[in-house]
């Protein structure tokens, strides 16, 4: 029995979890496993690499995830324009700072 242990989670049984691999918008096998352990929690790990690092989420964590990978708060786009946004608000920080000075 391989028992992985998160500090803040606890025990997540990677042997008697339900691994399941994601796959590609073609169809073809993903590069990632998810498991469900039965105590609730969920992994995340390289298909290649079963042995490898995992990350744990609590199941409130992976609903939120998952939540936000359908709502396209991960693709590419919004990263983009959340940037703009972000270096758009710090110039405006910055000449209003230097105004004041």
């Amino acid at each position: 029995m391989t028992i992985r242990e998160h500090p803040l989670k606890g025990e997540f049984d990677v042997d008697s979890a339900t691994w399941e691999r994601t796959e590609r918008e073609d169809g073809t096998p993903g590069a990632l496993e998810i498991g469900y352990g039965r105590n609730g929690l969920v992994a995340l790990r390289m298909a290649e690499d079963p042995d490898g690092d995992i990350l744990i989420y609590t199941k409130d964590e992976w609903d939120a995830f998952v939540a936000g990978v359908r709502d396209g708060e991960f693709d590419p786009e919004t990263f983009e324009e959340e940037a703009a946004e972000l270096e758009a608000a710090e110039q405006a920080t910055a000449a209003e700072s230097s105004d004041k000075g």
